[in-house]
Formats: structure tokens, C-alpha cells, sequence
């Protein structure tokens, strides 16, 4: 490697690592203790809980007593696995740490990058916590001296409360929620909804869907796995035979129910919302009035945090809100938001991050957990500061 370029490196690197090392120590500076997660991880509880993008992305590889592990490919699942491991109760950590995800040949992404990160776990006021931790992400950017940015915004509890509120068929009201953070397959069943129910089916597909109508859910997913396997049909982009498995059934469960086409249309109108977000709110309020449904209690709390970022100190002239504004990770519940350079074109997000309820449970926690965290991209924050100085 000639010496001019081989000092290029040495400086890049070394500017990360001075950069990675200030956004941690403003977290440390607002009360975040720095934990080190272990790089190696086990590979199940990421396959189970990333969403599709990121699961086809990992390095999963079998140790040589046959345990199946991965290199982490974010830092929240491991920070988290730590909380639970230390006892629980209200915490605020932060870690900065290098992250894995595969990239395809030719692509500007990298496939090791760092992350800098914080998670507020076990803090009751859940409004104040998503506050909090945006205020921080916004003030790690300020530090850094990053002047230009935009922020997206969205709730996924309010997608949530509109479902609930509609009264819609339990198969219905289950799916939609659990697959919003999977786009194509989301819209797919927005589609279906739309149009009153799932299209026919036709030869070997029709013939397993009424197969398993009148069968419980464990005894359909039996059948259907038993099948696949007998057929030799092995994973399909990033799914598992469970997850197809999955699929069937919910054709057969939503093929047997019907739904008001009023409700399909006002999930339609709610997810066409966009826009500054207090007006956005005011939009929905409206349109959900107008429908005869009460999204009250979600509203207020929406409107709530806005108050408490707006008196963090976020300048909440940047920030858009959209309803169907979501994350690629399966593990948020909640509030969920993106720092953005969009000079950056594909790498334009440098920080996102939201609420997310569930996962420390679904890690084994015997008691729910509140939590709301963040990730700084290290790398991408700093092409964004070399951009506007321009270099």
C-alpha cells in the first residue's frame, strides 16, 4: 500500500474513533453508564426479533460445538441482553461498538461499521423517556458540530390504536400490526383489505389453504411445515420455513373473515397523513373523528411528547411525521424516528432509533420493560460533517 495512502486510512480511522468517542461521552455526561457488549452473539434471538432486511444481511456461522451465533448487527439487542443479565430495574446505558451487516459487491455501504449508542430501560414515564432520548441524539449531532439535518418522525402505537379501534376480525387486527414494519408484505394485506378479503386461491396453494381452515393454529403450522419440508422448499429471501408456514396460515385465517370497507378506507386515509407534526396530529384527530373512532388516549400522548421535545430543545420545524413512517427492526412498538442528511443519498440516515416495549420480554424478562433507545452511525456522521466543511 503506497505511504500517502496508507496515511489517508490512518487519519480516516482516527477521526472515527475521535468522533465515536466524544458522541459516547456526551451520552456519559447525561447520566448514560458505557457498557461493551461481546461481538459474538447468539444468532436466534436476531433472526427472531431483526426485521427482513437485516436478517438477510448477518454473518451466522456455527461454532465448533455446533451453537449457531452471529456478529452483532446492531448494538441495542446486546446492550439489552446485559440489563437483563445485571438485574434489571431503571438503567440508562450507552455503548459505542463496531457493528456487521453484509453489503453487496459494489456497494458504497460498509459492511463493519460504529455505532454509537444509548438506551433509557425500565423508565416509567414513557413520553418523557422518547423526549429524552431524541433531545440527546439531537444535541450528540450539535456537539459533533452537524448544522443541516432533517428528522422523521412516527408512532407506531397510534397505527396500533387505530386498529384496535375498528373492531376489525382478530386475524385482521393481529397481522396488520405485526407486519407494518414489513413494507411490501404490509401493503400487500392493506390491498386484500381494501378489497374485502383475500383474493382466491388457485391449485396446489387453494387446496392446503382449506386444508388447514378448521384446524388450530399449532396443528396448521404442523401440517404446513410438513409439507414444505416433505417438498424440499428451502428459505426464500431471508425467510425461515416457519415464517412461510406463517404466511399460509394467515391466508387461510383471513380468507374466512370479512371487513367493512370503511375500514379499510380510513386505515388507507390514515396512512396518507404526513406533514409537520403538530398538524399532522390535528389531521388525524379529525379524520378519526369524522369516522366516529376514538384515538383519544394515543393522541394525547403524542401530543404530550411533542411538548416535552419542543421543551428539550429540538427545533421541531425539522422534523416531518408520517403514519406510515417505520424502522426496519420488528423489535418497536412505539415512537420511532430518524436523523437525515439527504445530501448523504443512501446513506442519508446517520441516527434513528424509537420506543420498543416488547423486546426485553420477548429476551426473557419476567416483567415488562419500558424502553426507548438510539444508534449514532459514526462513519455516515462524519461524512456528513466532512460535507458541509467541505471536504
Amino acid at each position: 500500500m503506497p505511504p500517502s495512502i496508507a496515511a489517508t486510512e490512518g487519519e480516516s480511522l482516527r477521526a472515527r474513533e475521535a468522533l465515536g468517542a466524544d458522541v459516547r461521552a456526551g451520552f456519559e455526561r447525561a447520566g448514560y453508564a458505557p457498557v461493551a457488549a461481546p461481538v459474538l452473539q447468539p444468532a436466534d434471538i436476531f433472526l427472531d426479533m431483526s426485521g427482513e432486511d437485516i436478517r438477510r444481511r448477518m454473518y451466522v456461522f456455527a461454532d465448533p460445538g455446533g451453537n449457531e451465533l452471529c456478529l452483532r448487527p446492531e448494538l441495542t439487542i446486546p446492550v439489552c441482553r446485559l440489563y437483563l443479565e445485571s438485574g434489571g430495574g431503571p438503567q440508562r446505558l450507552c455503548s459505542l461498538g463496531a457493528v456487521y451487516r453484509y453489503q453487496k459487491r459494489g456497494s458504497a455501504k460498509l459492511t463493519e461499521f460504529t455505532q454509537a449508542g444509548l438506551e433509557c430501560l425500565g423508565t416509567a414515564d414513557a413520553e418523557a423517556g422518547d423526549a429524552e432520548v431524541v433531545g440527546l441524539a439531537a444535541k450528540a449531532l450539535a456537539d459533533a458540530g452537524l448544522k443541516n439535518y432533517e428528522i422523521e418522525m412516527g408512532d407506531l402505537a397510534l397505527f396500533d390504536a387505530l386498529v384496535d379501534a375498528l373492531g376489525l376480525p382478530p386475524g385482521w387486527r393481529a397481522r396488520l400490526k405485526r407486519h407494518f414494519w414489513r413494507p411490501d408484505y404490509f401493503h400487500e394485506l392493506l390491498d386484500q383489505l381494501a378489497e374485502g378479503g383475500v383474493k382466491d386461491e388457485t391449485g396446489d396453494r387453494a387446496a392446503l389453504i382449506s386444508a388447514i381452515a378448521g384446524l388450530d393454529e399449532e396443528s396448521a403450522r404442523e401440517v404446513i411445515e410438513d409439507v414444505l419440508k416433505l417438498a424440499g422448499i428451502a428459505p426464500v429471501g431471508g425467510r425461515t420455513v416457519g415464517e412461510v408456514a406463517e404466511r399460509l396460515l394467515e391466508q387461510a385465517e383471513l380468507a374466512a373473515s370479512s371487513v367493512p370497507r370503511e375500514a379499510a378506507k380510513l386505515i388507507s386515509d390514515f396512512l396518507a397523513v404526513s406533514g409537520a407534526p403538530a398538524d399532522s396530529i390535528a389531521r388525524i384527530a379529525k379524520l378519526t373523528k369524522a369516522a366516529g373512532v376514538s384515538l383519544d388516549a394515543a393522541i394525547a400522548r403524542f401530543e404530550r411528547r411533542l411538548d416535552l421535545i419542543g421543551k428539550a430543545g429540538l427545533d421541531l420545524s425539522r422534523a416531518r411525521f408520517a403514519t406510515g413512517f417505520g424502522r426496519n427492526m420488528a423489535y418497536y412498538t412505539g415512537f420511532v424516528f430518524e436523523f437525515r442528511v439527504a445530501a448523504l443519498g443512501e446513506d442519508a440516515m446517520i441516527c434513528g432509533g424509537g420506543r420498543y416495549d416488547r423486546l426485553l420480554g420477548a429476551l426473557g424478562a419476567k416483567a415488562p420493560v419500558p424502553a426507548v433507545g438510539c444508534a449514532v452511525g459514526i462513519e455516515r456522521l462524519l461524512m456528513a460533517l466532512n460535507r458541509e466543511a467541505g471536504k
